[in-house]
């Protein structure tokens, strides 16, 4: 190193004495030459050009003039000094030598002719940012335009160890500086932190921190190109290529130097190409101007070139202001019009979640504290918005036992199945498809409902349209998007961290496919149910499985997560075994389930005597076949019911059972035929005919029999004769028609004879044998005497009948054995009523007998009756027997029980009958069925054994009876029970035949029984919902109509509804019987009944209702109707049953139409129909049930909250409608206990006009007693059908509570006792509204513990956070002076002051100057203020006329309608529930009275605070945030400041949002005007123009030459010569006292000339009231009047305290236009400008002021004067007294004093008021009190706003002072007034 400046000084030397050798160096020489004697002359220069105008003239303008900085080379001595000793200004010798060096340095550094530059000029010039007087500017121009040596040259300058660093000249070209390229070089400002640009390449240096990377061409190198720097370079690069059509190195970037915090200015070089035009550069600058103030070109729309900041515009030329916001943090979407969503994010609301697992049935409640945030586990929330959930876990409080009382909990159900349930859904396997919807739920199960598919469709097709649109903006909107991390600083880098959607859109566009083929989308909407064998077709396909119940019967169930069938979907249900469907949530069933009569579990009508096995799970009859009447469609080919088994198919033995129903009017029928015989023996008579003795007989005789009598018949009649004489006249007709005449008519007769004649006596008698051929028995003995008349003529003539030969004839009895009975004995000839009741009454299992018997007239006795008795008397009984003994009656269809018959019981006798012929006697013939029945209709059945038919036309039964039809078989009985134990369907009536031989006479099948309804149960986990289309109809079947009779109706089947929630039908569930058939004709008068007649209606069905709570539509329970045949027959069929196993006395159920805070679907509690029972001694263990909700454990929850809505009081009678109560322990525990102290921890009644609050009490469910006791809440009256919100917010550690109602707290800090809530309990009251509960829920508190201001004593208080200001840092220190310094002179040396005494001069003895000012007015120890307790006034208030507020207010029904202005309060709430870190948020209030408030919640959450100008990550606080509605953008607009923990950041926030109540969303975080603030306000003026107020503390360098001399003082003279002492002191120093210039004014403005008189006037009543003096009388904030509640009226502020100002205070101002007090002039302080007083005070460092400055031409006191013209500050001083010798400050610029002041910055904000517009004005002083006294204040009509901002563009940075106004302006700068 030493050998290293050694050679570069005998360099230095070398040259040094060439260049005084040099003659032409000795002489002034012109700066444009270079002599030929150059040791760097050479060719270029011999054949180019060697001088300024040689080289201007050869290349015209081809050239560029460049600049450096070079320090160490002060103008004031001369450049060059370094080099020749000596000085002399102007064209020296040294300044010669100066450019000639630097000439030479240039050119070895470039290694080029030196005839290529040439000095253009040598000047301390520059900006203030640059100016220096050890430092000079050197412009110097290129021939001609080489761009490698500016390249070179740029860059050398960066590196030390350059050439040009090694320069006698350039070696101390300042690199900072740069190389300038005059027509080239530019600069812009981009709004990026130095460190986001550069990262670790960023260079700190005492003149600020840089990056010069760009001039050293560092990102050339490949391991360097990748540096955050090189990437931001590139961006650049790029975007001003592309905004300028530039080629690649057209664009250069020279410098990034910190502007402020969040600025840089970026120095560039726009490089021309050589056929470029001369102002290229120029015009390419205009173009970058031109498009900076368009805000959709290119420039805008670069990579970073899209921060770039038109308040510095290119260069500072043609700065604009921003009239917009640029950028933002990111876009800004349109606040929520969800009033919901806004509920939500205020935290008004929780924004809590409920989930179901329709798998599992299992619910899980979370919390989430921001939108997309994580979730926390709470113990409960309910929207009841899933239609699957219901109202699941909603239990009744009270499960009774025995007597009626409460049962323990220890004895409740533990179970998990449903009451009254057959299955459990979760012991099958879930079917259905499983079809993801939108928003992660799930379409799992049978789901086909049309509305809801629609919505999710619509739902889905909008999640990803808003992915879609996200992405659209994002690759096409992307203007002035950011990311709220500040490190990602280009478009291209936020896309690069974007979420890349497109995986997620086709993901959700998959679905959404899935969605729209779901359901019906691809098919018919319809369902079939085949339950025989158990599967499901149509829009959804799948098999269920064959369930029993636990006796056995078959059931087709299907299990599915969830049922939603809608009224678009057609059901068909077929199929024999009963059908269930369970749900593991809820079923919601909106169309028809009609089960046709005679399928699931339906049993047929009568008419079949059996099913085929292969056919029992086959519908006996199709489909068509549904209303019958003769059949008559039945006569087709195929058969109608191809599932009969007719009664003529039992002579094929099949087996026969009860197939139509235990319920059915069927029977077991035997047929017996019972014959008597014996031998025949034809009777004879002889008839005789005789005379005396010698007497010729003549004449005749008659026959007589059964009162029939021949004729005359002649006394010698021949036997033939006779036979055809008696056979014609002692029969009622011919004998060939004697089987075929109506017996009924008339009587038998004698039938066939055989007769012979033989002679008899000599007097011509003759002997007649007549022998009964056909005659029944014994004539005379069975039937009538033969008897004669003589009519002979002769004396002793006679005629006689004999009996020869007796004809035999059963007698005696008999007796029948049957079903274990022996009847009594039998008449031989007993007749078939006989017969029949005989059996009735001895035969105890038979239920009817009917008998037909041969001879039914018993006029049958001449033998010739078709149905007549044998020869011997014998008889034929046909016996159609009934018994239920032995009858087979399976309950399902399906059972196979059918394979099954009864034991076959016989029919014997006992013969004790007469009439043995010998030894032949009667015998008595017993045969099963009909064939040997005398009656051929009889004969027409085949059956052998016997049989089960229902016949005789009676209905079926099952709930109840059926109704009797026209035959003797009982009608149907109900069976089952009413709970539907068993899953029963209905039975088939009876069918229209009065006997079993009936059915047989005709070929098809008429007068057929109505089938029984089906069985259909449905099981829910949670509710069961059918809806208002919906029907489920078991209905029976009507009995077929007939000619003659009719058949019976079926009854009615089961429907069994069973949900772990609640059951609510609004449609129809039917299970009504079927009417009877009617027949046609009209039976004859004397017809029997069990011939035919009207058949039996079938009774109604069953319906089963188990649930938490069954809200009961249209229930069909009614029998069927029938038209009696007679007056006794009682045909109808009976009612049906229900039951009813409901907990909960009230109806308890979802809404589906009605929700709070526009959701769909609440919570129902319908109107109470009955009064509490009487329980006078209020036994809690003899309650009623409410609905309870077990948490399932105790919890502490910070918060309870819901939504309350009552129905429409007009009609009800009650004062109280619903109650909400929070209890420790479950009822079914409470009511165990007989020491009970309270029942409820915290209940709430509402009422019509009032709501009443109370803790610890006794509260009985459904019962308003307890209610008298509580306390009635502050004035709230809820609106009939609105909803209002409840929140019960608990601090436990302190057993306290506060209520709020629709956010307004009407309950604060009250006590409870309680440990924890286990239940909460819902009622309501009889006569009472309906009510409705939503968006329940219980867990934690996220309202921040936040409460709005609340009036005591008149003054409106509230906890604040502590109010903090400046720190002690940022105030700075206390005022600091430099070491004296003794200076000698001649006057110092004089023998007078060199005394030993040290009298006349003292060293020392002065004031010591001034190093540091603090012109601080305020100050302590933590800052500019004391920190201290917020208050109500710390906030901001928001006044929002009527008609906005109407617009901006939710639909809670606050502050809606006619109204006054509201109010809306802002301010910063810290929640220190975690001190470790800055929780908390903006929190807002508005009110219309300032009375009561409602709390609006949180505006803004802290932790949705970004640092986005150096994405510091420490947590940020905001504070003092204020309010603006813009009018043209729509938005309101918060302005906030935001610092972390450690207060270092001082930041401005902005953020906006669509309503005053919030929320805000964050835009962004930045240095106003690249400030830190710590105190701000805005105010919007009238022309809608807003403005940011501000202060901020800076330090100000007065920078002068060093001192030399310094001029001795002199006083003030009046014009007489004489000292003006007052006017010395005010020009020799400032004081506000006296130099205030505002005084005389101010004073008289604010009345301090006057007594002490001070009135407070009240905003609203105008009541005013007289503040006296003294701080005992101020308020808590130290003010004098209420704000903003009071308004001051001042008359006077004269202080009484003291006797100089009771009368108030005079002015002390010396005015300066007072003639007097400008007589004197200063003319013994040099370099100081000497003027009058007058001129003096109004001239200033920052320009010229007037006198009246700030007056108020309102002022009545003030005479009317010429407007201020308010632009600049003003300061007095300039006859400072010296204590020291004079010293000339003529020396080396030097920093000789600092003064730091605050400042109030007034920022015109754009016009979306989301940043400074750039113009802006500062003033020196402080930003006290409210912004609307300073307005009042400072405002005049001159123009809108007092404290305007001006128009110019302008920092608040402000630059070092110095020239010669130093002496002027060091004390105090300003005199602005800051009161």
């Amino acid at each position: 190193m030493m050998m290293l400046n050694l050679l570069t000084s005998i360099r230095f030397v070398l040259v040094f004495l060439l260049l005084l050798s040099l003659p032409t160096f000795s002489t002034v020489v012109a700066a444009d030459t270079i002599s030929n004697a150059d040791i760097r002359h050479d060719q270029f220069c011999s054949e180019q050009c060697s001088s300024l105008s040689s080289c201007n003239e050869l290349y015209n303008n081809n050239f560029v003039d460049l600049r450096l900085r070079v320090n160490n080379f002060p103008i004031d001595d001369g450049p060059g000094k370094s080099l020749v000793f000596g000085k002399d200004f102007g064209t020296t010798v040294s300044r010669q030598t100066f450019e000639t060096q630097f000439i030479l340095d240039i050119a070895a550094a470039l290694d080029a002719s030196p005839c290529h530059f040439y000095i253009i000029s040598v000047l301390p010039e520059g900006d203030d940012n640059y100016w220096d007087s050890e430092s000079v500017f050197v412009t110097f121009r290129l021939f001609p335009v080489r761009v490698e040596f500016v390249s070179s040259l740029t860059k050398q300058l960066q590196e030390p160890e350059s050439v040009l660093h090694d320069g006698l000249v350039t070696r101390t070209a300042d690199s900072l500086y740069g190389l300038v390229a005059l027509p080239w070089d530019f600069t812009l400002k981009l709004t990026y932190s130095i460190s986001i640009v550069g990262d670790i390449d960023v260079i700190h240096s005492s003149r600020g921190r840089y990056l010069n990377q760009g001039s050293l061409n560092s990102c050339v190198d490949a391991e360097y190109k990748g540096s955050r720097y090189c990437i931001f370079e590139r961006y650049l690069s790029e975007d001003i290529e592309r905004a300028l059509s530039l080629e690649p190195g057209q664009f250069t970037i020279l410098f990034i130097k910190e502007a402020d915090r969040q600025s840089v200015v970026v120095t560039f070089r726009l490089i021309p190409m050589p056929d470029s035009d001369d102002n290229w550069a120029e015009v390419k600058g205009e173009e970058l101007v031109h498009q900076m103030s368009d805000p959709k070109s290119l420039l805008y729309a670069g990579n970073v070139t899209y921060k770039i900041d038109p308040t510095w515009s290119i260069s500072q030329q043609e700065r604009q202001p921003r009239t917009f916001t640029q950028y933002v943090s990111r876009p800004i979407p349109a606040t929520s019009a969800d009033v919901y969503e806004r509920c939500k994010a205020t935290r008004r609301c929780p924004r809590a979640w409920s989930s179901y697992n329709q798998s599992s049935s299992e619910s899980s409640h979370t919390l989430q504290e921001y939108r997309n945030g994580q979730h926390s586990t709470v113990p409960l929330f309910l929207d009841f918005e899933d239609w699957r959930q219901g109202t699941r876990g909603w239990k009744q409080s009270c499960r009774r036992g025995r007597d009626d009382i409460c049962l323990p909990t220890s004895l409740h159900e533990t179970t998990t199945s449903i009451a009254g349930a057959h299955w459990n859904p979760f012991d099958f396997e879930s079917l259905g498809p499983s079809i993801p919807a939108a928003r992660d739920e799930w379409n799992n199960g049978l789901v086909l409902n049309k509305k809801t598919m629609e919505l999710t469709i619509d739902g889905q097709s909008k999640l990803i349209e808003e992915f879609k649109a996200l992405v659209h903006w994002m690759d096409e909107e992307f203007h002035h998007g950011l990311t709220d991390d500040a490190s990602i600083r280009s478009r291209e880098e936020i896309r690069m961290n974007i979420t890349d959607y497109s995986e997620v859109i086709s993901s959700e566009e998959l679905i959404l496919d899935m969605l729209t083929q779901s359901q019906c989308s691809a098919v018919e909407c319809n369902l079939v149910f085949n339950t025989s064998d158990a599967t499901l077709t149509g829009a959804i396909n799948a098999t269920g499985v064959i369930a029993t119940t636990p006796d056995g019967t078959e059931v087709a169930l299907w299990a599915f997560d969830s049922i939603d069938i809608d009224e678009n979907v057609n059901i068909t249900l077929t199929g024999q075994r009963a059908m269930a469907l369970v749900s593991r949530s809820s079923v919601r069933i909106n169309a028809t389930l009609y089960a046709l009569p005679g399928t699931l579990g339906g049993f047929p009508g009568g008419f079949s005597v059996a099913r085929r096995p292969n056919d029992r799970l086959v519908r006996v009859c199709n489909e068509q076949v549904d209303l019958r009447g003769f059949l008559d469609v039945c006569q087709a080919k195929s058969p109608c019911c191809p599932g009969d088994r007719p009664i003529s198919e039992l002579a094929n033995g099949i087996v026969s059972n009860n197939i139509n129903g235990p319920g059915s009017p069927s029977t077991r029928v035997y047929l017996f035929t019972i014959q008597t015989s014996a031998p025949v023996v034809s009777e004879m008579q002889s008839l005789t005919s005789s005379a005396d003795d010698g007497q010729t007989l003549s004449g005749g005789f008659r026959l007589h029999f059964n009162n029939y009598t021949t004729s005359l018949l002649p006394h010698d009649i021949s036997a033939p004769e006779l036979k055809r004489r008696i056979e014609d006249s002692l029969n009622p007709t011919k004998k060939n028609r004697l089987d075929k005449f109506d017996r009924r008519d008339a009587r038998s007769g004698i039938g066939a004879v055989e007769v012979t004649r033989d002679r008899f006596g000599p007097s011509g008698g003759y002997q007649w044998n007549i022998t009964f051929q056909s005659a029944v028995g014994n004539i005379g003995k069975d039937s009538s005497q033969l008897t004669v008349t003589n009519l002979l003529v002769s004396k002793g003539a006679d005629i006689s009948l004999e009996t020869i030969r007796h004809g035999n004839s059963i007698g005696g009895t008999f007796a029948l054995q049957f079903l274990g009975n022996v009847t009594r004995s039998i008449s031989h000839d007993v007749s078939a009523t006989e017969l029949a009741a005989i059996l009735l009454e001895d035969v105890d299992s038979l239920s009817t007998v009917d008998v037909i018997r041969s001879d039914p007239t018993d006029n049958c006795n001449d033998g010739f009756c078709r149905n007549g008795p044998q020869r011997s008397g014998g008889y034929i009984w046909t016996l159609t027997l009934t018994t239920q003994t032995g009858n087979v009656s399976p309950f399902s269809p399906t059972s196979n029980d059918y394979d099954y018959e009864g034991e076959v019981e016989e029919l014997n006798a006992l013969n004790y009958l007469s009439g043995c012929v010998d030894s032949d006697c009667p015998v008595i013939h017993i045969e099963s069925g009909h064939d040997k029945s005398h009656n051929h209709k009889m004969r027409s059945i085949k059956a052998e054994k016997p049989f089960s038919l229902a016949y005789g036309g009676a209905g079926g039964g099952y709930g109840g009876r059926g109704g009797d039809g026209f035959g003797d078989i009982a009608a149907g009985k109900a069976y089952g029970d009413k709970q539907i134990s068993h899953l029963y369907g209905g039975s088939g009536g009876g069918v229209a035949a009065g006997q079993p031989f009936q059915l047989g006479v005709f070929k098809d099948p008429r007068g057929r029984g109505g089938s029984g309804g089906g069985a259909i149960e449905i099981v829910a986990v949670n509710d069961i919902v059918i809806g208002s289309y919906s029907a489920i109809l078991c209905e029976g079947e009507h009995g077929a109509d007939g000619y003659m009779s009719a058949g019976g109706g079926g009854s009615g089947g089961s429907i069994l509804l069973a949900a772990g929630g609640s059951i609510q039908i609004d449609g129809m569930l039917s299970v009504t019987g079927g009417d009877g058939g009617r027949r046609k004709s009209v039976a004859p008068v004397d017809q029997d009944n069990s011939f035919g007649g009207n058949g039996g209606a079938g009774s109604g069905g069953r319906i089963a209702l188990y649930g938490e709570s069954v809200v009961l539509g249209k229930l069909l329970l009614n029998g069927g109707e029938c038209s009696a045949t007679n007056a006794s027959q009682e045909c109808n069929g009976e009612r049906g049953t229900i039951h009813i196993d409901s907990g909960l006395d009230t109806g308890l159920v979802i809404d589906q139409d009605t929700g709070a805070a526009g959701t769909r679907r609440s919570l129902h509690l319908t109107p109470r129909s009955s009064r509490l029972p009487f329980n006078p001694k209020r036994l809690l263990s003899s309650t009623q049930s409410s609905p309870e909700y077990d948490l399932g454990a105790s919890s502490r929850p910070g918060r309870i909250s819901f939504y309350y809505r009552a129905e429409n009081h007009s009609h009800s009678n009650s004062n109280w409608d619903g109650a909400f109560e929070l209890r420790e322990a479950r009822w079914s525990y409470l009511s165990s206990k007989s020491d009970v102290a309270y029942t409820a921890v915290v209940g709430l009644f509402f009422g019509r006009n009032e709501v009443r609050h109370g803790v610890n009490y006794i509260g009985i469910p459904h019962d308003d007693e307890p209610i008298k006791e509580l306390d009635s809440l502050p004035s709230t009256s809820f609106k009939s059908r609105s909803w209002s919100k409840v929140d019960i917010l608990f601090d436990w550690e302190n057993h306290r509570h506060d209520i709020y109602i629709n956010d307004i707290q009407l309950v604060q800090s009250a006590l409870f006792q309680g440990e924890s809530i286990r239940a909460i309990s819902l009622s309501n009251f009889h006569e009472g509204s309906g009510v409705w509960f939503d968006e329940i829920y219980v867990g934690d508190d996220t309202t921040m513990d936040f409460y709005c201001p609340r009036l005591h004593n008149g003054t409106l208080v509230m906890e604040r956070p502590i109010q903090k200001g400046w720190k002690p840092e940022d105030v700075g220190g206390v005022s600091t002076t430099h070491p004296m310094q003794r200076h000698e002179s001649h006057v110092s040396r004089r023998p007078l002051y060199q005394r030993e005494d040290g009298k006349f001069i003292k060293p020392f003895d002065g004031l010591e100057d001034r190093a540091f000012t603090s012109d601080v007015k305020f100050r302590s120890n933590d800052g500019d203020r004391d920190h201290k307790k917020g208050s109500f006034l710390a906030g901001s208030l928001l006044r929002l006329p009527r008609a906005q507020a109407s617009n901006d207010d939710d639909a809670n029904g606050y502050l809606i309608g006619k109204r006054p202005d509201t109010y809306t309060w802002y301010g910063e709430h810290d929640y220190n529930k975690d001190p470790s870190s800055l929780t908390g948020g903006i929190m807002a209030c508005s009110t219309q009275d300032f009375v009561t408030w409602k709390n609006e919640g949180v505006m803004l959450n802290f932790a949705n605070l970004t640092d986005m100008v150096d994405e510091s990550s420490n947590v940020l606080r905001a504070e003092r945030p204020k309010v603006l509605y813009n009018n043209s953008t729509q938005k309101y607009v918060m302005w906030m400041i935001i610092d972390n923990g450690t207060r270092e950041l001082g930041m401005a926030g902005v953020a906006v949002s669509d309503y005053h109540s919030g929320p805000f969303e964050f835009v962004r975080s930045f240095y106003p005007d690249g400030n830190q603030t710590r105190d701000q306000t805005l105010f919007q003026d009238d022309d809608g123009a807003a403005y940011l107020f501000r202060t901020y503390y800076t330090t100000v360098d007065f920078v002068i030459p060093e001192a030399v001399m310094q001029p001795t003082w002199e006083s003030v003279k009046n014009s007489d010569g004489s000292t003006n002492f007052a006017l010395s002191y005010h020009r020799a120093a400032y004081d506000p006292g006296y130099d205030d210039y505002h005084d005389i004014y101010l004073q008289r403005w604010r009345t301090e000339d006057k007594p002490w008189q001070v009135i407070c006037v009240n905003r609203i009543t105008k009541e005013e009231r007289e503040v006296p003096y003294g701080k005992e009388h101020l308020n808590f904030d130290g003010e004098v009047c209420q704000d903003p509640f009071e308004y001051k009226i001042v008359l006077g502020q004269g202080n009484p305290n003291f006797e100089e100002s009771v009368n108030g205070i005079q002015s002390r101002f010396l005015d300066p236009n007072d003639p007097a007090n400008n007589v004197w002039i200063p003319n013994s302080v040099p370099e100081v400008q000497g003027q009058t007083w007058k001129d003096n005070f109004e001239d200033g460092t920052c320009g010229r002021m007037k006198v009246d400055l700030d007056m108020q031409t309102f002022d009545p006191d003030l005479p009317n004067r010429e407007k201020p013209n308010r632009r600049h500050c003003s300061n007095l001083v300039d006859n400072p007294i010296h204590e020291t010798q004079p010293d000339k400050r003529i020396g080396d610029a030097t920093v000789l004093e600092q003064r730091r002041a605050k400042y109030v910055a007034v920022s015109r904000l754009t016009d979306d008021y989301l940043d400074t517009s750039g113009i802006l004005h500062t003033y020196e002083g402080e930003l006290t009190g409210d912004l609307l006294s300073i307005v009042r204040q400072f405002r005049d009509d001159s123009m809108p706003f007092g404290w305007s901002s001006g128009e110019d563009i302008s920092s608040a940075f402000k630059p070092q002072q110095h020239d010669n106004q130093f002496s002027q302006t060091k004390a105090n700068q300003s005199d602005i007034p800051v009161d």
